[in-house]
């Protein structure tokens, strides 16, 4: 629009220069008219897009399919020249306040595959194809904040919805929720690369599912960790048992060992031994040695009072 101006600017100065006389205009004024005019015409051959921006060329309407990249770019004067930014983006549906791209309540109504309805709060990180600038201009978007509105946010929904769809409700809460956001990134590459969007990533931040739900899920949970506890101490009372059971044969091993090895001779041999340590005791002691045939039996320890000295 500017160089339009300048251009009728500098048009009118060179009508005028011819007849300035008699119109009782100096020339010297029309002739710097004429210098502002072509000198502003001049620059606006040129314009400058920023790291992480990307310009759409626009001829009286019509797309010239050539992107002016980040840098100082030469076009026509007449072109007018859109910047869409490239950078990664992010969009996010959220109940909570503040959160969400949108205020308010925000989040994903969706129902699973057995028919139950639940609320997910979602994040896409998404960017512009600089490649594809031209066709979103002329087929999609004249600005982000249009984009999103016609495409990022309405695609997003939907595919959210179709991937939840296929899931039920008890892998949507436990195994599913991991890959869930992988899944619907897939999809949505599909949808969305042929309108010149790049998917980074899909995040999937909360499941808020129905409280009577919920409740029965945490008791399902509650149940399942009752019973895994109970298996842990039954495996704890196996172990044990089985380490008694161990102690008992190594004890009945010893004294099996004990009892083959020991002989009434030895056992005799072990008997006077002791007797002579008593023997050295400073107390009177009176030992009676049993009498059996083979020599064995309880010995009979008396223990006498100490004889008094006389003085």
């Amino acid at each position: 629009m500017l160089a339009v101006i300048f251009l009728v600017l500098a048009v009118v100065a060179l009508l005028l220069f011819p007849v300035a006389k008699l119109l009782h205009i100096s020339r010297g004024l029309l002739f710097l008219l004429l210098l502002i005019s072509l000198g502003a015409f001049a620059s606006q051959s040129f314009v400058v897009i920023d790291a992480g921006e990307v310009g759409v060329q626009i001829f009286f309407g019509k797309v010239i399919p050539k992107p002016l990249y980040s840098g100082i770019n030469f076009k026509l004067p007449l072109v007018e020249v859109v910047k869409y930014p490239t950078r990664l983006r992010d969009y996010t549906m959220s109940a909570v306040e503040g959160e969400g791209t949108k205020t308010g309540d925000d989040s994903i109504s969706v129902r699973t595959f057995d028919g139950l309805e639940v609320f997910l709060d979602a994040t896409i990180w998404w960017k512009i194809n600089p490649e594809k600038i031209h066709d979103i201009y002329r087929d999609t978007a004249k600005n982000t904040g249009e984009l999103e509105e016609k495409v990022v946010r309405p695609v997003f929904r939907t595919e959210i919805r179709n991937a939840v769809s296929t899931i039920t409700l008890n892998d949507l809460y436990s195994t599913e929720r991991e890959s869930l956001g992988d899944k619907i990134k897939i999809r949505l590459e599909q949808t969305l690369d042929s309108k010149g969007l790049v998917i980074e990533n899909v995040l999937i931040r909360n499941i808020k599912l129905p409280e009577d739900v919920e409740d029965s899920i945490r008791q399902k949970m509650r149940i399942e960790q009752d019973a895994e506890a109970m298996e842990a101490r039954k495996e704890i009372a196996r172990k044990e048992a089985e380490i008694k059971e161990i102690e008992a044969e190594g004890l009945a091993k010893a004294q099996e060992i004990i009892r083959r090895t020991l002989s009434a001779q030895y056992l005799q041999h072990e008997a006077i031994q002791a007797y002579r340590e008593l023997a050295k005791s400073p107390n009177a002691t009176f030992v009676i040695m049993p009498t059996t045939n083979d020599g064995t039996g309880m010995p009979l320890i008396l223990n006498a009072p100490p004889v008094q000295s006389t003085p």
